[in-house]
């Protein structure tokens, strides 16, 4: 019975993997089912995650303990679903000010911390000792120090941006090209990260341990593909002669 379990759970991970795959190809039903049940368990696990995580320890419970202040973020936290309401939407202000007056006060706080203080600290901290630095740690922290200034200075407009301010704003520029290729890199490899896993699962599923589910999968989606064209094109050519 074990067995029968892991060689359907086999076919069905193989199985969307290589329907969402399909997409790449040209739109059909396959994704279309894959991407609902996808989106369909998303929205389920979300859904008891709130449920057993939310509502359940930090409504019904004190609730329970006659914690009647609890009442106030539940009906705030309810008024953002009136936004779906047309006749009762402006409710949903209350608890969008909310929101984002506390989500505001709380990390700004946060994000001066650590956006802000620490950016500074770091940058200024390895001059403090200069004598003990080798060459290449002194290098490395003027680059740095010198980067962040010029990128200081692009963002800076109160001043126009000609002779040695435009220069270092370019400088600046140069920096900020160095950050977001190295950002969009690194989303990149972790993406990729991602695709390898669901390669590596579909080579792992091509074995005879699970009746090659991979290798049926994609026959059988190929054979659809070829009939659906051909029925497509014999379509097209009744169309003409009509």
């Amino acid at each position: 019975m074990s067995d029968t379990f892991l060689i359907a759970g086999a076919w069905i991970s193989a199985g969307l993997t290589i329907f969402l795959f399909s997409f790449l190809y040209k739109d059909n039903p396959f994704f279309k089912v894959a991407e609902h049940l996808y989106l369909g368990a998303g929205m389920g696990w979300w859904a008891q995650v709130y449920l057993y995580g939310v509502l359940r320890p930090k409504v019904w419970a004190p609730l329970m303990n006659h914690d009647w202040m609890v009442l106030v973020p539940t009906f705030l936290g309810l008024s953002l679903i009136t936004q779906f309401i047309p006749g009762i939407s402006w409710i949903s202000r209350y608890g969008f000010t909310f929101l984002m007056g506390y989500g505001a006060g709380l990390e700004l706080p946060t994000k001066l911390a650590t956006d802000f203080v620490n950016q500074i600290g770091g940058t200024i901290q390895p001059f403090v000792n200069v004598a003990g630095m080798s060459s290449f740690a002194l290098f490395n922290a003027v680059v740095i120090a010198g980067g962040v200034i010029c990128v200081l200075i692009y963002f800076f407009f109160s001043v126009e941006h000609k002779g040695a301010v435009k220069k270092a704003s370019n400088v600046g520029i140069y920096f900020l090209m160095i950050y977001f290729g190295a950002s969009f890199g690194n989303t990149v490899m972790a993406r990729f990260s991602l695709l390898y896993g669901r390669f590596d699962t579909l080579y792992t599923f091509s074995a005879s341990k699970y009746l090659y589910a991979t290798q049926f999968i994609l026959a059988g989606l190929a054979v659809y593909f070829i009939v659906h064209a051909l029925m497509n094109r014999g379509k097209k050519e009744i169309e003409p002669a009509q």
